[in-house]
């Protein structure tokens, strides 16, 4: 509950005129990702839409707000009891972490740096942060 997610940093993303995070994920070129891409059609680019809970959960996904604070947030903003919001946002979270679409940063851990060094590769790839 203290540890504190936050996006992927290699992932652009952007809210629609409806205030929806839309996530453009881009393949990898990977020999099998080559490979299928001979037999089908692979796009480039992916872009995944999240609805309106899911967009909020994304804005709170900065790195500097708790799961804790996020379920005190879901439950104020949507008026949901504590089990319900709890139970919702780890599942949540725990398929963004699955996508490597966020990681966590636990206690006392800084915030990746900004600006695609190096290190904020490694770290928004998952390998540094804890799942």
């Amino acid at each position: 509950m203290n540890s504190r997610p936050a996006r992927n940093e290699l992932l652009k993303w952007e809210r629609n005129d409806k205030g929806e995070a839309q996530i453009t994920v881009t393949r990898q070129d990977t020999w099998k990702v080559k490979l299928l891409s001979k037999l089908f059609y692979v796009p480039k680019d992916r872009t995944i839409t999240l609805d309106e809970v899911g967009s909020e959960v994304w804005q709170l996904c900065n790195g500097n707000t708790s799961v804790a604070q996020m379920i005190d947030s879901l439950r104020d903003k949507y008026k949901l009891d504590r089990k319900e919001a709890e139970v919702s946002l780890l599942s949540y979270l725990k398929t963004l972490g699955q996508k490597r679409f966020v990681g966590f940063l636990l206690e006392g851990e800084k915030q990746p740096p900004k600006g695609g060094g190096a290190r904020a590769r490694e770290s928004a790839s998952g390998k540094r942060w804890e799942s």
